[in-house]
């Protein structure tokens, strides 16, 4: 399954571009100054520079600002569309894919796009019933093309945040968590609550938009 990717420079440039209004919101509204801009550069996205830093981790970045405040103002004509509940899981899924590296483009005009090339509608809030069920669980197949390299990659990290300071006993309850939720089973659900749970302990920020992905069951 493939969609339209935009070229990473452009993203890189939007990234650059928003992370730099964060900056300055942020500092206007909460104070922060530059030494802890390049402590959320450095600890977040892995680089002291924001030019040599990877996009996945300027969205890590970003998503951290946004967690402290920061909020993007959608462009006219691609906000956020009022939704059903299981409507606002496709939107998540998509959300969840760019993060993941495998969807360029996480704006609401591709989304759409998206929708009609795979369920022949022309807006999701139209979207209902077997529509829905085939758009989530098509999305949660992609998805799963890349969620067990994202769980292993997370892994390494949270053993290199071992080495570098003992994990504390919250850390490794969630550490733990992660494992007991893929002993339960290989489906996306459990994958998803186990990378959730790694996240954590990495306290790296998930956006509130992805929040509905959460089995009920792990509440």
């Amino acid at each position: 399954m493939t969609t339209a990717k935009a070229p990473a420079n452009t993203r890189r440039a939007a990234l650059i571009k928003l992370i730099h209004v964060a900056r300055r919101e942020l500092g206007q509204k909460s104070g922060l100054d530059d030494l802890a801009y390049r402590d959320i550069l450095r600890v977040v996205g892995k680089s002291e520079s924001l030019a040599a830093m990877t996009v996945p981790n300027m969205e890590l970045v970003l998503a951290h600002m946004k967690s402290k405040g920061f909020k993007v103002r959608p462009k006219a004509g691609d906000r956020p569309q009022i939704i059903s509940p299981d409507a606002s899981k496709v939107r998540a899924l998509w959300l969840f894919l760019h993060m993941l590296g495998e969807v360029r483009d996480p704006s609401e005009k591709a989304l759409a796009a998206y929708v009609k090339r795979i369920a022949k509608v022309d807006d999701l809030r139209w979207a209902q019933g077997r529509v829905i069920d085939t758009l989530i669980e098509t999305l949660k197949k992609w998805a799963m093309r890349r969620l067990p390299a994202a769980l292993a990659a997370l892994r390494e990290d949270v053993i290199a945040a071992h080495r570098a300071a003992p994990l504390s006993a919250r850390q490794i309850e969630l550490v733990q968590q992660s494992d007991l939720y893929l002993n339960r089973g290989q489906g996306f659900d459990m994958h998803w609550w186990a990378w959730e749970c790694l996240m954590g302990a990495l306290d790296r920020p998930i956006s509130v938009d992805m929040a509905v992905l959460t089995p009920v069951e792990a509440m």
